[in-house]
């Protein structure tokens, strides 16, 4: 199964508009817990952030929710609600971080020993690993799609992805801190779909 940390990019071809001067506190909707938040400041080195704004080509609001991420999780790529933060007044275009949820058929099996040295694994979830360009989490949580013809059918489990280069990123923590902010914007994820109880996403980190 390829991961986020191996293909995940930003889209290109979304025009952004940006809300200047967000706070940690009220970036991707709110989602972020308190340690989370410290996260978020330690990798962008302030407290300052834009986040994309408008309307997708599928008339979906671009500002993130917890309930439009539940309410799209069985939805093609770019449907999908996504959060991008930025640093105040980046104008590379390259978001900080980008996060995106899908339902999930299935989930990766630990490999016996990690061949590579670049990928950090963490005790969250069913599956949870960050890398060069980001991190995965993959969660227990059964939802069901709301139509026969949706792109992904009735799942098991739920897909986090957090898309986040390193060369962007500050402070000696990255790996760990990409992993705390995408387990607590996922808690809130299965606390909105219900499923928080056997989703196995702890409010604390503990250590790889």
């Amino acid at each position: 199964m390829a991961l986020l940390v191996a293909s995940c990019s930003s889209d290109p071809e979304h025009e952004q508009a940006k809300t200047s001067g967000t706070s940690a506190s009220k970036v991707c909707g709110g989602a972020l817990d308190a340690s989370a938040r410290q996260a978020l400041r330690n990798l962008a080195g302030t407290d300052q952030f834009d986040e994309s704004t408008g309307a997708d080509g599928a008339g979906q609001p671009r500002t993130f929710s917890v309930q439009n991420a539940v309410r799209h999780l069985h939805d093609e790529y770019r449907q999908r609600a996504a959060c991008w933060v930025y640093r105040a007044g980046d104008e590379s275009g390259k978001p900080l971080l980008e996060i995106r949820f899908s339902a999930s058929q299935s989930y990766p099996a630990p490999p016996d020993r990690e061949v590579s040295g670049s990928k950090v694994r963490y005790p969250v979830g069913l599956y949870a690993q960050v890398g060069r360009d980001g991190a995965d989490l993959f969660f227990r949580c059964p939802t069901r799609a709301e139509s026969k013809d949706a792109y992904i059918g009735d799942t098991k489990y739920v897909k986090a992805e957090l898309y986040s280069t390193r060369a962007q990123l500050r402070g000696d923590s990255v790996d760990k801190d990409r992993m705390v902010i995408l387990n607590s914007v996922s808690r809130e994820v299965a606390q909105e779909a219900g499923c928080a109880s056997e989703a196995d996403l702890p409010t604390a980190v503990p250590d790889a």
